[in-house]
């Protein structure tokens, strides 16, 4: 038997799933930090990957969205997930990536920074942000590994710079296509609201 066509559109709308938000962003952390994982296990092309930072990349995309409390969130999620991974300093990059997270959502209500060109250039400063900051924090709690040197800092912030600027081209279309319209402010929302998330 054949069914008329609202049963048909109905049957679709039960089979489709429709994320809000904070659903969203938790598959993207999730999706994010297990595509670094295994991306930097990859036998011979594993060690292009040491360097990017695909957490950081989520955070700036949301960050430049003038939602503090969602940014600050993303941040440190991501980064706690890195956390436990990596099994370095806890907190540490969960801390940072909050930091820049919500520096950036605050500066975007002063300034307009939605846009691609815009978030092309607030990556690669966010990616120095990154590294400085939790080299001092491995340098303040004596975890830099011995004869490390300011150098050495200055070079690994350089080659995550790069290697963020080139995944950030590749990342920021799919992020727009998936989660734009869940991350775009309308024009009546509160910029700083609580209910960000």
């Amino acid at each position: 038997m054949r069914q008329s066509l609202p049963q048909r559109r109905l049957s679709a709308k039960l089979v489709s799933l429709d994320l809000g938000a904070t659903a969203r962003m938790t598959i993207a952390l999730f999706a994010v930090t297990a595509l670094q994982t295994i991306l930097v296990r990859l036998p011979r092309v594993g060690f292009l990957f040491e360097y990017v930072d695909f957490v950081l990349i989520l955070t700036v995309f949301v960050g430049v969205q003038p939602r503090a409390l969602r940014a600050a969130l993303v941040g440190m999620a991501g980064g706690l997930l890195q956390d436990l991974i990596l099994g370095i300093l806890y907190g540490a990059n969960g801390f940072v990536k909050m930091l820049i997270g919500y520096t950036l959502a605050a500066a975007s209500v002063k300034f307009s920074l939605d846009s691609k060109v815009t978030r092309l250039l607030v990556l690669p400063l966010a990616s120095v942000t990154n590294t400085g900051l939790f080299a001092f924090f491995l340098y303040f709690f004596l975890m830099l590994p011995p004869g490390a040197t300011f150098r050495d800092v200055v070079r690994i912030g350089m080659v995550s710079l790069l290697g963020n600027g080139v995944a950030g081209l590749l990342l920021f279309p799919v992020a727009d296509r998936w989660l734009g319209k869940w991350v775009a402010v309308r024009s009546n929302d509160d910029p700083i609201a609580p209910r960000a998330f």
